[in-house]
């Protein structure tokens, strides 16, 4: 008589996941968009994507729901794991060590910021200023629109603010690869991108922006530029221009074309 033979189970093979995070909220397991069950498992899936090395519970508790570590929102915790694992199609997908809690490497992966920060790494490695500029292009098509827009909260404006620093860096990396090849119009569209996604940008881009307005688009184009950059500060936190800035305006009104001859460089830059 022979004894059949048994074979260990196998385990189902790991969910292909999408996160989309700019622009809009969107997470796709095996190409389908997730259903949320309730509101809490997808507010503690973006939590923890904006806290890639991980959060004690006490601190997702308080950030999340501004509750205290009783056993009541333990329970609430629990459900919500539970609930967000089961969604995502994978008890690993939220893993937990020493007391944090994390996405999965591969679930952090799967989102457009990590491409967005991936290319941009692979930019500032980059050797030839072509090779930069493809990188920098795929990283930026990678960031359209605002990191989680539909949430707010101290916890989620830390990590919007770094990937939007992370975008106006790639504008304007882009834009002085535009510069220094004499790509005018290029440069321009650049720099007036990362003035559009962060107004506070350095006042020597608004600067090099002016110029370029300048020699691309007139005198008076530049002159605009220069008064809405006026009016934000006055606006939004109490300020002025630096008089480097407001001289330049006025030569770029009287009509200089600060390119013509030399490079431009802002007002007290060492480039």
């Amino acid at each position: 008589m022979t004894t059949p033979h048994t074979h260990p189970p196998v385990s189902p093979p790991a969910p292909t996941w999408l996160l989309r995070t700019l622009g809009q909220a969107e997470v796709l397991v095996n190409g389908a968009a997730v259903v949320w069950p309730a509101r809490s498992a997808e507010e503690l899936l973006w939590y923890l994507h904006a806290h890639p090395d991980g959060r004690y519970r006490h601190d997702l508790l308080r950030d999340l729901w501004d509750l205290d570590d009783t056993p009541a929102a333990l329970n609430r915790f629990r459900v919500t794991l539970h609930r967000l694992r089961h969604a995502l199609g994978s008890p690993g997908a939220v893993t937990e060590n020493g007391g944090r809690y994390a996405l999965h490497p591969d679930l952090l992966a799967a989102s457009d910021t990590a491409a967005l920060h991936h290319a941009l790494r692979g930019a500032r490695r980059a050797d030839q200023p072509r090779e930069r500029e493809e990188l920098l292009r795929r990283a930026l098509a990678s960031a359209d629109g605002e990191y989680l827009p539909q949430l707010s909260g101290e916890w989620v404006q830390a990590a919007r603010q770094a990937h939007r620093a992370a975008v106006v860096e790639a504008h304007l990396t882009l834009a002085r690869l535009h510069c220094d090849a004499h790509e005018c119009p290029l440069a321009a569209q650049e720099l007036v991108r990362a003035a559009a996604t962060d107004p506070l940008i350095g006042e020597d881009h608004h600067q090099r922006l002016m110029a370029c307005l300048a020699m691309t688009r007139g005198r008076y184009a530049a002159t605009e530029h220069y008064r809405r950059y006026r009016s934000f500060l006055a606006d939004e936190i109490g300020d002025t221009p630096m008089a480097d800035t407001v001289a330049l305006a006025e030569r770029l009104k009287d009509g200089e074309l600060p390119c013509v001859d030399t490079p431009f460089r802002p007002a007290g830059s060492r480039e």
